[in-house]
């Protein structure tokens, strides 16, 4: 079994956990207060693969340089190179048409069922992107409710909320 590379970044958020694979980013855990919450929230969702910490690998210092300037506000297009390999092919295909969203844009769930062809997948779409490995990464808090509802997040609503006022998107 391959040993993940991770590090931990302090962030104006908090600590974010990311661990890659040769294959690209494989995790991203969102914003914990401290370093250790961090770091076991990312080896708990790793589900026991061999984790080796390394903070000059090449893609984890970039997504780490990426991911200071996104928290502090500035827009970053995230264009790394990402490991999809545990994910399902239907997975692949949201994952893919939600890192089209643009900083400080919106779509909803309807507009990415649509998008691969299946307008009545949208609780199916819900349901890959609350399997998100890479939040903000693969941004799907910019996917909300088509009635102007938030919608779900894996890091929950306030969290979303939270990343949407940070990307300047107005809440109704």
């Amino acid at each position: 079994m391959e040993k993940l590379k991770f590090d931990i970044v302090h962030t104006a958020w908090g600590y974010v956990a990311l661990a890659a694979s040769r294959n690209g980013l494989r995790h991203l855990l969102l914003p914990r207060p401290k370093k250790q919450e961090a770091f076991e929230a990312l080896a708990a969702a790793l589900r026991g693969e061999t984790l080796m910490p390394e903070n000059e690998h090449p893609l984890l210092k970039r997504v780490a340089a990426q991911l200071k300037g996104y928290f502090q506000g500035r827009p970053v297009e995230f264009s790394c190179k990402l490991d999809y390999n545990v994910a399902s092919p239907f997975q692949r295909e949201v994952w893919g048409i939600t890192r089209t969203i643009g900083y400080g844009m919106t779509r909803t769930y309807g507009w990415i069922a649509e998008k691969i062809g299946d307008p009545g997948a949208r609780r199916a779409v819900g349901q890959a992107l609350h399997a998100n490995p890479l939040p903000v990464v693969i941004p799907c808090h910019r996917v909300v409710a088509a009635r102007g509802g938030l919608g779900g997040f894996s890091g929950g609503v306030e969290q979303k909320s939270r990343l949407l006022k940070l990307e300047g998107v107005i809440l109704t």
